[in-house]
């Protein structure tokens, strides 16, 4: 959907806040682990967005191909310099599995087979870089498409299948218990690198 920034009012921008805010808060919340800290974040990228919107509004032939890729894009950088103002790395994701079977409605058994499963898989993206947790959470959690997905992080549709191909083979190999995690982390840096050389 392509949309000129110029033409974006407040009732259509305010539409993409009830469109998207849920997923981009999910998201956020996978990254920092924290409730509080991810609802500011997930303003600030409206915020940041609607003042982007309206700079220089009258004179701007800017477009948007994909706003969805667009705010996730935002809240990507939101999230890489709250880091690095912080001095401070990625929390692990101790939190999520927690809020997630909290608002399963399964019987006992059903969260319990659920709060192992995401104990797994929490621990295990906890283990991979950030663009091997980024690609996992926006293509299986927030349901994207590849292309979505290379718009937001900026690379090709093929660089985006590698890098996701090895992102989903080092969780395999995490969850198995096949790689440590620091080994973990030194292969998928050296994948990601290879990826974008293939690019």
């Amino acid at each position: 959907m392509l949309v000129k920034v110029a033409n974006i009012t407040e009732q259509q921008f305010l539409g993409f806040y009830d469109q998207y805010s849920d997923k981009l808060y999910r998201y956020i919340y996978f990254r920092v682990g924290s409730e509080e800290l991810a609802q500011d974040l997930t303003s600030e990228v409206f915020l940041k967005s609607w003042e982007y919107v309206n700079r220089d509004k009258a004179s701007s032939n800017k477009q948007l191909a994909n706003p969805r890729a667009f705010f996730y894009q935002v809240a990507r950088n939101l999230i890489t310099d709250f880091y690095r103002q912080k001095d401070k790395s990625p929390l692990s994701l101790e939190e999520v599995a927690d809020k997630v079977i909290a608002d399963k409605q399964d019987g006992p058994l059903e969260q319990a087979a659920i709060s192992l499963d995401m104990e797994s898989v929490k621990a295990a993206l906890g283990r991979l870089n950030e663009d091997y947790r980024d690609i996992v959470i926006w293509r299986y959690l927030d349901e994207m498409e590849i292309k979505e997905i290379a718009q937001i992080m900026e690379k090709s549709d093929g660089a985006v299948r590698v890098l996701l191909s090895r992102a989903l083979s080092n969780l395999k190999g995490v969850l198995n218990g096949q790689l440590e995690p620091q080994i973990a982390e030194e292969i998928s840096v050296q994948e990601q690198v290879a990826g974008e050389e293939a690019a």
